[in-house]
């Protein structure tokens, strides 16, 4: 018999699969194919990729945080990961914080079940991820890629709202408007929302809380009379940061994404100054804002 036959049939299925070297991520990310990147990123594996991302030259750095998010058990080395949001190298923590962020935003609580993730995998990214968040010697971009990755993985695990809230003291307004996206689903976090609705002297900040506040108030009281938690919420809004609301809605400077949220709390617990505000938005531009009005009993 052939001894290479011989050879061959002895080995196990896939051991002379050959794993793509480093130098076959960086060409495959050069190309800047997802498809090609994502087969070879597949091949490779999330353990090997986050040791090139942290070992790796600088080039294969780089590669490997550009394919790990395309790794569909990219969530098992995401602590790892979060840790090189810290690197001394400013483009590999901006990758890194990239990468953290995507993958955290991948997953929901089906995966969790699915994959049969151990819990202690997202508490330590989450850990990990406001360490990084609460370092003010760290680039904003990379900091605000941690807090979205934090929000992002509050389905998965519970999530230091307490650091968050802190944030909202940060002297960056990156930071602080961040830190008021990121507790929107946070009933812990309502309190200080609103305050920093009121006071904060950014109307790109205050618009974010306000946006966090009023994103989940519906468009329609329910039938059965019962406020739903976001109406509720919304009902507590009073005095200062009331009035900050009305004047935020009216603003053309602030964003309009932050506008069409932050306008459903007019609609709860409505005065003579909420109408106002909803029928001066109901005869004028934009479109989708003169409809959201209208739809809330702008008139």
């Amino acid at each position: 018999m052939n001894a290479l036959f011989v050879v061959l049939l002895l080995t196990p299925p896939g051991a002379l699969v050959k794993i793509p070297s480093p130098g076959d991520l960086v060409a495959a990310v050069r190309g800047n194919d997802d498809v090609e990147i994502e087969r070879v990123a597949a091949r490779i594996g999330a353990v090997r990729l986050e040791a090139w991302a942290e070992h790796g030259k600088p080039a294969e750095r780089l590669a490997a945080l550009r394919a790990l998010p395309l790794v569909g058990d990219a969530w098992f080395v995401l602590p790892e990961l979060a840790k090189l949001l810290a690197d001394g190298d400013d483009e590999v923590a901006l990758r890194a914080a990239e990468c953290a962020r995507r993958i955290a935003e991948s997953l929901t609580p089906e995966d969790k079940e699915r994959d049969e993730m151990p819990a202690d995998v997202p508490a330590r990214a989450a850990r990990e991820l406001v360490a990084i968040a609460q370092r003010a010697t760290l680039k904003p971009a990379v900091r605000t890629s941690a807090i979205e990755a934090v929000a992002a993985l509050r389905g998965l695990t519970r999530v230091d709202d307490k650091a968050l809230v802190a944030l909202l003291a940060d002297g960056d307004v990156v930071i602080r408007r961040a830190a008021a996206e990121a507790l929107a689903q946070a009933p812990a976090g309502e309190k200080a929302l609103v305050e920093t609705l009121a006071k904060d002297a950014s109307p790109d900040v205050a618009s974010a809380a306000a946006a966090s506040l009023c994103r989940d108030v519906p468009v329609i009281a329910p039938s059965s009379g019962k406020a739903s938690a976001g109406e509720a919420r919304a009902a507590r809004i009073g005095g200062a940061a009331r009035d900050r609301l009305r004047a935020l809605a009216l603003d053309e400077k602030v964003s309009l994404a932050d506008r069409l949220d932050l306008i459903g709390c007019l609609r709860v617990a409505k005065k003579d100054a909420d109408q106002k505000v909803l029928d001066e938005l109901a005869r004028k531009p934009p479109d989708s804002l003169r409809s959201r009005a209208r739809s809330l009993g702008g008139r």
